[in-house]
């Protein structure tokens, strides 16, 4: 089963102490890599004879452990990100008073676990076990320490390439930025489900209501040499940060699309993307099928297509 990149659920401008850049890079570069690993992996493993030698896919299948646990510890760390970390709601104040006793309690456990993997790696976890039906706070040196039939709630990611762009060596000013940026909401979703045996959700930001295209769906069409417009539609304030665009791209001004309709052909599909596709894209494809126009917005903008390993111009 190919793996695709999930956008990433946080708006990456608005956390208080973590940049935008070093959010990006860690999604793009990071989570895509893992993303992309995965699915070299299950390649691999799909393209294995029959009669391979044990090593070879007993080392795969470890590759494949690995890979999944970058993958989902990943988007559950992006997805608990982007709230007020210090307000802590009732429902979540309630569950962690009764299995840590208090809210202080649970923080400075799972800070001070943080904290000791200062200068290391891994991961810290807020995690409920259905065997035993209780939360705590639990360490993991890599991707594949997870509790047996538990779900992680809240995660934290103390891998270096987590932090060090905008801290270097500072892991504790990193943690503090980390707490104050919790998205409890999201939290709380999460220990719903776990306490009534359904999966974990996946924090998925796209616009369901308006039609739209994976950026694994996009490089299919273009590989096939499908006639579709492709559209960058990011404010003119972060184009001019950055000269690169999708392979095959025009950059249209989305504040004019008056200025341009007239030059898209309306018996052509069009892509658009923005940054990271959140409401200027999906501002830009409402306008355009408005007028006529087939247009789908692309999932997790060109992040997402970064973060998949796809072609700039």
């Amino acid at each position: 089963m190919q793996q695709e990149i999930t956008p990433i659920a946080v708006r990456p401008w608005t956390l208080n102490g973590i940049s935008e850049r070093m959010l990006v890079s860690h999604y793009e570069n990071n989570y895509g890599g893992g993303v992309r690993t995965l699915n070299a992996v299950r390649a691999d493993l799909a393209a294995l004879d029959a009669g391979a030698p044990g090593y070879r896919l007993r080392a795969l299948k470890r590759e494949e452990l690995t890979a999944m646990g970058s993958v989902t510890l990943h988007e559950l760390y992006f997805g608990n990100l982007g709230g007020e970390g210090n307000k802590v709601p009732d429902q979540a104040r309630t569950i962690l008073e009764e299995h840590f006793g208090s809210v202080a309690a649970w923080r400075r456990e799972f800070v001070g676990t943080a904290r000791s993997l200062a200068g290391g790696s891994g991961w810290v976890l807020l995690t409920y076990s259905r065997r035993q039906r209780r939360f705590w706070n639990q360490v993991a040196a890599n991707h594949t320490q997870a509790a047996v039939d538990a779900a992680p709630v809240l995660v934290l990611d103390m891998y270096e390439h987590a932090y060090h762009m905008d801290f270097g060596a500072n892991a504790t000013a990193y943690i503090d930025a980390f707490m104050r940026n919790i998205e409890w909401a999201a939290v709380i979703h999460r220990m719903d489900a776990v306490r009534a045996d359904r999966s974990l959700p996946l924090e998925d930001p796209s616009d369901k209501a308006l039609p739209s295209r994976s950026v694994e769906e996009l490089a299919a069409q273009l590989a096939k040499g499908e006639p579709v417009q492709v559209l960058d539609a990011r404010p003119r304030h972060h184009i001019s940060r950055t000269v690169d665009l999708m392979e095959g791209a025009i950059w249209r001004d989305p504040d004019r699309v008056d200025e341009w309709i007239g030059e898209l052909a309306v018996d052509r599909p069009v892509a658009v993307y923005c940054a990271y596709g959140f409401h200027v894209g999906c501002s830009v494809t409402k306008t355009l099928r408005e007028r006529g126009f087939d247009a789908r917005y692309i999932r997790g903008g060109i992040s997402a297509w970064y973060a998949t390993g796809g072609s700039r111009a």
